[in-house]
């Protein structure tokens, strides 16, 4: 084995360099240059179909942040109309507040069962405008207690670049990650599963396609109730 000698410089040498003890300098350079160089985001375009080929909507594609992420100071709306939650997907940040407004002329009670969030709230007009905190990182599912049909979700993220799917499941976001998550509702039977996908290619030109196997929509066939501060699945 060939042996490499180091130059040592006294300590008291004021042009002391990190240089002075390694080989091979240029190489070291260049490796140094390649840890400091910045990462540039670029823009990625996905579309998201599920097994059948048709468009996904409402399906959060997101990214890690490269810096911490500061939470809004605005408060997000989660409104009913018409018997809905509108929007039926809401992506906020961790420890950002949610008011739940009733633009019905009926009364709603809102609840969820999640992990990252249970509660209930009995809105019976426009004034039981109540605001909630939400400071776990996670998928809250949305139900009513009056009315069944009545499903929707918050997606709180955590230090994440976010998108979601138009009605032509079409998304953009920038980002300089080759790694992305991709979130939706019907992609496991608890509504929080996220499926990861690899990039590749010319991200920044191409749309890339993502197929996404979906369960059934069973939102009918199956009632939920929030009674007695504990929640339960019973069928109709």
């Amino acid at each position: 084995m060939k042996n490499r000698s180091f130059k040592l410089v006294p300590v008291k040498d004021k042009k002391l360099s990190i240089f002075h003890y390694i080989p091979f300098r240029p190489l070291c350079l260049l490796l140094l240059w390649s840890i400091a160089k910045p990462v540039y985001a670029v823009s990625v375009s996905l579309k998201v179909i599920d097994q059948y080929g048709e468009p996904i909507q409402h399906a959060v594609v997101s990214a890690p942040a490269q810096i911490d992420v500061v939470r809004p100071l605005s408060v997000a709306v989660m409104d009913q109309v018409d018997k809905q939650f509108l929007p039926h997907v809401l992506v906020i940040e961790k420890n950002q507040y949610v008011s739940f407004p009733n633009s019905d002329n009926i009364r709603h009670h809102v609840y969820s069962f999640s992990a990252a969030k249970s509660f209930e709230i009995r809105l019976f007009n426009s004034s039981n405008n109540a605001s909630l905190q939400f400071d776990k990182p996670g998928i809250v599912a949305l139900g009513c207690n009056i009315h069944d049909q009545m499903i929707g979700y918050i997606y709180v993220a955590e230090n994440e670049i976010t998108a979601m799917t138009d009605k032509n499941g079409m998304a953009e976001l920038e980002t300089s990650s080759d790694t992305l998550q991709v979130w939706h509702a019907r992609l496991s039977a608890n509504h929080s599963q996220r499926k990861q996908i690899l990039l590749s290619g010319a991200v920044a030109k191409d749309v890339n396609m993502l197929t996404l196997a979906l369960l059934p929509d069973l939102k009918d066939s199956v009632k939920r109730r929030f009674g007695s501060g504990k929640f339960a699945l019973k069928g109709k």
